[in-house]
């Protein structure tokens, strides 16, 4: 009799533990957890399927394990390119206009990043054409050819002297949303920067671009300026501003405050999504984040090719009907001290100029506005 009664009340407790407030949440929350986790694994899928050209799948994206990038010597080299003046071409074609070649050093624990002029004037792969880097891609990815990444590999590999594994195509409007996606980007600025020129005839930019001195918070579309401006410094400089941003966007998409945070983590997605191109196959995208997680603090290189002694660049003198391009100073073509420079980037000594120019002077008030 006492058995059955100690049955009864264990048998209401349980009934009333699966009523209670606390255990209906705890399922709710679960339930939660588990859409979140199932629409992140789909949008992933369905994301990497789009921006890999058709070589991934939801399923295999989410069950897939990952795979060691091949590199050359011991090093990864990731071409970045990226088309900071938001212009499109025929087709939707990008010319890239940021050109940076990422090398990683998995087995000494550094990072180099390598800046290529737009300008630097080059044989079209493949052609008999001639023209400014930034060309290839959009020569050879318009017209159905659909081969701009491969192209862009084979001349930054030739100029380099480095074999470039992987490449990853972004727009500037992606750039733009991919700062916004994140929550922007903190840059310091020892003085004021300005650009009084660049953006006044179409108004863009507010017209006369300004930053303070110190810290600033930028929104996409204030770092899309700070990455396109160079009226008043240079391409070179802009290159150099731009690995600045690149590695504060960088830390921001790593930082727990993102990879928490399931509006970022959508925007992000829905950005890639829309506007990024890669070679990169699931798994090797993959690999590719495992090796370089791996790489706590790592030692960071800059070397940006530009016209100056240490930038082994020059405007040619005897070239005046080719516009303002750019030649190795050891003649045209001839890459060895370019392929010197990237082979030994973490043996030689660093280039000394590779910090953004600190402007002097003020700048220029903005033009009244005509109402």
């Amino acid at each position: 009799m006492f058995g059955s009664r100690n049955s009864e009340r264990v048998g209401s407790s349980k009934k009333r533990f699966y009523k209670t407030k606390k255990f209906k949440t705890f399922v709710v929350v679960l339930a939660l957890i588990l859409v979140i986790i199932g629409y992140f694994g789909w949008k992933t899928g369905a994301i990497l399927n789009k921006i890999t050209g058709g070589r991934s799948n939801a399923l295999s994206s989410l069950l897939g394990g990952s795979s060691n990038p091949q590199g050359q010597e011991g090093r990864i080299n990731v071409l970045l390119l990226g088309d900071t003046e938001g212009r499109a071409v025929a087709a939707g074609d990008l010319l890239a206009d940021s050109i940076i070649l990422v090398s990683l050093d998995t087995k000494d624990n550094k990072v180099a990043m390598i800046s290529i002029p737009r300008d630097l004037y080059v044989k079209i792969p493949e052609t008999n054409d001639r023209g400014k880097l930034n060309s290839v891609y959009a020569y050879w990815q318009g017209g159905g050819k659909n081969q701009g990444i491969p192209k862009m590999e084979e001349m930054v590999g030739t100029i380099t002297g480095l074999k470039v594994d992987y490449a990853i195509v972004i727009s500037g409007n992606g750039f733009q949303q991919l700062v916004d996606a994140v929550g922007g980007i903190d840059i310091h600025l020892q003085k004021a920067f300005y650009e009084t020129q660049q953006f006044v005839a179409g108004n863009e930019c507010g017209g006369v671009f300004t930053l303070p001195a110190g810290t600033n918070h930028l929104d996409g579309a204030k770092a899309l300026c700070y990455a396109r401006a160079r009226d008043e410094t240079s391409d070179f400089d802009r290159s150099k501003r731009q690995q600045v941003m690149l590695k504060a966007l960088k830390d921001k998409m790593l930082s727990i405050g993102t990879l928490t945070d399931f509006n970022k983590l959508n925007n992000i997605l829905n950005t890639v999504g829309n506007n990024v191109k890669t070679d990169l196959t699931p798994d090797q995208m993959k690999g590719l984040y495992d090796q370089y997680n791996k790489m706590q603090d790592a030692q960071i290189v800059q070397r940006v090719f530009e016209n100056s002694p240490q930038g082994l660049l020059e405007v040619p003198a005897a070239a005046p009907n080719l516009g303002y391009v750019l030649f190795p100073i050891a003649g045209e073509d001839n890459y060895s001290q370019l392929q010197d420079a990237c082979r030994n980037i973490f043996t030689e000594a660093a280039q000394s100029d590779t910090n953004p120019v600190v402007q002097s002077g003020a700048p220029a008030a903005p033009a009244p506005v005509k109402k």
